[in-house]
Parts: C-alpha cells; sequence; structure tokens
C-alpha cells in the first residue's frame, strides 16, 4: 500500500473514532446539562470529557493508529484538547451564542486541536 493511501485510511480512521468520541462527549454534555437544569455547565462538560476520554484512548491506540501509546502522553495530549475546550467555551459563552451551542462548538474546536496533537506528537512514529 502506497504511503499516500496508508495516511488517507488513518485520517479517516482518526475522523471515524474521533467522531464517535467527540458524539459521546456531545451526548454525554447534553444530558448531562438537561439533568443539571443548563446550571454547573462546566462541570457537565468535565464529566462528559472523562466518558469521552476512555472512548478515545480505546479507539485511537486499537483501530487509528494501530500502535500503542503512553498513558501519559495520551493524557497529556488530551488535557491539552480539554483546556482549548474550556478556552474556547470560555469565549463562545461571551457571544450571543445560546450556552449548548457554545458547549458544543468548543468541543469541535479541541477535537480538530487534538486530531493535529495525535498524528505529530502523541502518536507520532520515532525519528529514524
Amino acid at each position: 500500500m502506497s504511503k499516500t493511501r496508508a495516511e488517507a485510511l488513518q485520517a479517516l480512521r482518526f475522523i471515524a473514532v474521533g467522531g464517535v468520541a467527540t458524539a459521546t462527549h456531545m451526548t454525554v454534555a447534553t444530558l448531562l446539562y438537561a439533568l443539571m437544569h443548563g446550571r454547573v455547565i462546566a462541570v457537565a462538560n468535565f464529566i462528559a470529557w472523562l466518558v469521552a476520554f476512555s472512548v478515545s484512548f480505546w479507539g485511537h491506540q486499537r483501530v487509528t493508529f494501530k500502535r500503542q501509546t503512553t498513558l501519559r502522553r495520551f493524557l497529556l495530549m488530551s488535557l491539552t484538547g480539554l483546556a482549548i475546550n474550556y478556552a474556547a467555551l470560555g469565549l463562545l459563552l461571551l457571544t450571543p451564542l445560546p450556552p449548548l451551542l457554545a458547549m458544543l462548538s468548543a468541543i469541535a474546536i479541541a477535537a480538530v486541536s487534538t486530531y493535529i496533537l495525535a498524528k505529530h506528537h502523541t502518536f507520532a512514529l520515532p525519528k529514524q
């Protein structure tokens, strides 16, 4: 298989796994948001991130990259994504967007950032 084709397939697998993890994050966040009647949005977002973290860790190791990484490296990547998520959420909550849409948009922004970190750092092959 050509390198270009292999990279394209890896990107598609990343999108699939990341999509499932992001959908998990958004679904759990939305459910918690509703259960908490819109209060403590940061707590709902964090709990949802924890659930999505496990989906993402398993999926990216087993499906996307088909190689192991350390929990430490993955956690660092994921926490960076979470920090981006909270920064975006904080900014978006200052806009006229409804809070739920702001939270879902912040999750999407963090997902794109996490892809870049995963590809170029967390799951990067050692330089030869």
